[in-house]
């Protein structure tokens, strides 16, 4: 199964060099598209993160989280259940759980700024 992932991607990348697009282009390319698919929030709740140390797998998966603690507002949960939730699935910190869900709330979901901690 390795073996015919590498010969895979050899044919690949020979394909790509027949066609004149060089592997480090494709890969500029696939990057550009899902940086457009971030938005000006996006950023900004992701730049806020990783202002305090709070990183991601990747963009994506932030955003997902990030819009994930919103749904749960959404369904009437309360910050310490969506704390609890963020403590229980993940090895941040309670600090770190908390500025997450700030984040998310300020970011997306300012509705629910009612529902944060004073």
């Amino acid at each position: 199964m390795f073996i015919s992932r590498i010969t895979t991607v050899a044919r690949t990348l020979t394909l790509a060099t027949m066609i004149g697009v060089s592997a480090l282009g494709a890969v500029t390319v696939a990057n550009a598209q899902s940086a457009a698919s971030v938005s000006s929030q996006d950023v900004t709740f992701l730049d806020g993160m990783a202002e305090e140390g709070i990183t991601f797998t990747s963009p994506e998966a932030g955003i997902e989280l990030a819009q994930h603690i919103c749904g749960e507002f959404g369904d009437g949960a309360s910050f310490d259940g969506v704390a609890a939730e963020g403590l229980e699935n993940s090895s941040l910190s309670a600090y770190d759980v908390g500025y997450l869900i700030g984040g998310s709330v300020a970011v997306y979901c300012p509705r629910y700024t009612d529902e944060l901690p004073a």
